[in-house]
């Protein structure tokens, strides 16, 4: 059924794209394939003075554990505001200064601007630096220290005017939650989204806390950097990693079966069906547009609808929501026709520079819907 995108698999491992992922397709409330592909890395580099190792990784497998890199904004932080919302406990309206004071900006920044990319804040910076250099920024940690960082920046644009993806807006986010819900943003997630879903594959590594290394063949590596040798089982952002790796913008690992869970559960309540997250909230989140005119939806990111631009394709229904991981994963729902497609790769391995993940995801895309379809 789905030939012609194992092809176009292989194609993109032959061709470097990525050293191998998991594609898995839900169609009609059921998981129609899952579709591991390639190695979990390629060759390992040498030790300082050695030669080179000359391994590969293993085949990897249905299990092969991702860092799923922004994908954490909907996965945790978005689902977290949704149940908590659920709870009374936040709301799209709540001034976001009111639960992180640390945001000293004089405009009225509202929950709802974060979440939908609109607060007006820049899209990225690499505050890491600092705190690598040992800047707090006058807080106790490097956790706190970032969140500071983000919430002194200058606002680029007024909120609710314009729709500019922006972890700034998302690390303000995942310290919202967090005072909103009374605990930590790990925490939060496994309590409210990742055990009632029981997503037991996916977490968050704590980089202050003793930890499994990333030496696990079923993780797979990604960017072998100049400082921190290759990132291997600790999250691939530098901004989440210098904070210690639990971040709203960043740090989940997870697998493509614990994300086919997430993506029914969201599909079910989109559609109206009760379960764990409200249906007219998760609805209102999925349809409401960030700013009027954007693709950018509460959290979702819908399809540009000019042709040869979207990253789900041509074909992947136009009112679809989904979100993409720098690290070379994506998702995307159909919630009216039950469908979702994830798709993970360590295409930053051994380094970001690889080219043709955005050609790779459309053809994927393109190719599941041709096969679901026919």
């Amino acid at each position: 059924m789905f030939e012609g995108v194992e092809r176009a698999l292989a194609d993109a491992v032959t061709a470097g794209v990525t050293p191998g992922g998991v594609l898995a397709v839900r169609a009609g409330s059921a998981t129609a394939a899952t579709i591991p592909f390639g190695r979990t890395h390629g060759p390992l580099p040498a030790p300082a003075g050695g030669r080179a190792a000359g391994e590969t990784g293993v085949a990897v497998t249905a299990e092969t554990v991702y860092d799923i890199a922004s994908l954490t904004k909907p996965v945790a932080s978005l689902a977290i505001f949704l149940r908590l919302w659920q709870a009374g406990r936040i709301a799209l309206e709540t001034r976001a200064a009111d639960l992180v004071p640390e945001l000293t900006t004089p405009e009225d920044v509202r929950l709802a601007h974060l979440v939908g990319h609109a607060s007006g804040l820049p899209d990225y910076l690499p505050f890491y630096q600092r705190l690598w250099a040992g800047e707090r920024a006058g807080a106790d940690t490097a956790r706190d220290a970032l969140v500071r960082m983000a919430g002194q920046t200058a606002l680029v644009d007024t909120p609710g005017t314009t729709a500019r993806y922006s972890d700034l807006g998302y690390i303000l986010l995942g310290a919202a939650l967090e005072r909103a819900g009374g605990a930590r943003l790990d925490e939060l997630a496994r309590a409210l989204v990742l055990d009632p879903l029981a997503m037991s594959e996916t977490r968050y590594v704590d980089l202050e806390r003793p930890h499994a290394t990333g030496a696990a063949s079923h993780i797979a590596p990604t960017e072998l950097c100049p400082r921190r040798g290759l990132v291997w089982g600790e999250v691939h952002d530098e901004n989440a990693h210098a904070a210690g790796g639990v971040a709203g913008h960043a740090g989940l690992f997870s697998t493509a079966g614990d994300l086919m869970r997430f993506a029914a559960a969201m599909n079910a309540a989109v559609r109206g069906e009760r379960g764990l997250f409200d249906p007219t909230r998760a609805r209102a989140l999925a349809t409401t547009p960030s700013v009027a005119g954007a693709t950018w939806r509460l959290g979702w990111e819908t399809p540009s609808p000019q042709p040869g631009v979207s990253n789900a394709g041509d074909r992947w229904p136009r009112d679809g929501v989904g979100h993409l991981g720098f690290t070379g994963c994506s998702i995307w729902l159909d919630p009216p026709r039950d469908r979702a497609v994830v798709l993970l790769t360590n295409r930053v391995h051994p380094s970001r520079e690889r080219g043709g993940i955005r050609e790779l995801r459309r053809a994927v895309m393109d190719g599941v819907v041709a096969a679901l379809d026919d």
